[in-house]
């Protein structure tokens, strides 16, 4: 094929080739996640900006919904909550951090 000063070929060539031999590969292990994550972009805050009070402490018993840290976007305040019930663990990332939709911020026990 040949238009404007291009051209195209196109060459098959056949090779005798063996198929290569399947290798048993393992099964795919899923790492979960037991922990709270970020419920979208922003600031991660361990203590409430206003007050500067912790919002929840390593080791501390939390529930199900209950407010673990603060999500700052701007003059926004979005609260991070507990996905289940457990003990928490020490923060992921530090305080200030800035943050996307999904990151670990704490390990829950």
């Amino acid at each position: 094929m040949a238009e404007s000063g291009f051209s195209l070929r196109l060459r098959i060539q056949s090779c005798d080739v063996e198929p290569a031999l399947a290798v048993a590969e393992g099964p795919e292990v899923e790492v979960v996640f037991k922990g709270v994550r970020a419920p979208g972009v922003g600031v991660f805050r361990l203590a409430h900006p206003t007050t500067g009070h912790p919002v929840a402490e390593p080791g501390q018993a939390v529930r199900q919904g209950e407010t673990v840290g603060i999500l700052q976007v701007g003059l926004c305040l979005k609260p991070v909550v507990a996905p289940m019930d457990g003990t928490l663990g020490a923060a992921i990332v530090e305080d200030g951090t800035v943050v996307g939709y999904g990151t670990p911020l704490y390990q829950l026990a």
